[in-house]
């Protein structure tokens, strides 16, 4: 079915969810109206008169009448963002950090050192090696075994300490950021 005037469904949809304004003829009260009172009389409030609707037509020529917002819809802005940011800078530089784990002590075996110390029978030659030992300026070269730790070693402190400095700035951007969201937005 056409529609005169190329009035369409959709046009006729948006029309009906609108309040318009009618003002009053008698005391200029406003009346407010639906699309679906077009043509039709409304009597004012006020004054109890009749005021003449206008047609369908003529009704986008009232002021209409938009509804009021009773929430504000509140989107991200940066503090949100930062804090957003820092706890997962945190949290991802704390994690990783500990499943690094710590680096390992030594690269030779203590229990095996301790049972060659057990099957020695001579102590005093072990005494006599200990306090050599003890009071020598000879300074032995590191195993391939030990050498590799030791650079494992240093290598993986350099990092967790590191990833625990970034998760603390990370933590503390957040912490600021938060502390910002609590200020309201006039103040800031």
């Amino acid at each position: 079915m056409h529609l005169p005037n190329g009035l369409g469904g959709i046009g006729i949809m948006s029309d009906a969810k609108k309040t318009f304004v009618l003002p009053c003829s008698g005391c200029a009260h406003e009346i407010e109206i639906v699309s679906g009172q077009a043509g039709g009389r409304v009597e004012c409030s006020s004054c109890h008169r009749l005021n003449d609707v206008p047609t369908f037509r003529e009704l986008n020529r009232l002021h209409c009448k938009t509804p009021t917002v009773s929430h504000q819809k509140r989107s991200w802005g940066l503090p949100q963002a930062v804090a957003l940011a820092g706890i997962a800078c945190a949290v991802l530089a704390w994690g990783t950090a500990a499943g690094l784990g710590s680096p390992p002590k030594a690269a030779f075996n203590h229990e095996a050192i301790r049972e060659s110390i057990r099957n020695d029978n001579d102590d005093a030659l072990l005494y006599k090696t200990l306090e050599y030992f003890a009071t020598a300026d000879v300074a032995r070269t590191s195993a391939p075994q030990e050498a590799w730790v030791q650079k494992r070693a240093i290598f993986l402190n350099g990092i967790n300490s590191a990833l625990y400095a970034l998760g603390g700035v990370g933590a503390l951007a957040a912490v600021i950021a938060g502390l910002t969201m609590l200020v309201p937005p006039r103040a800031r």
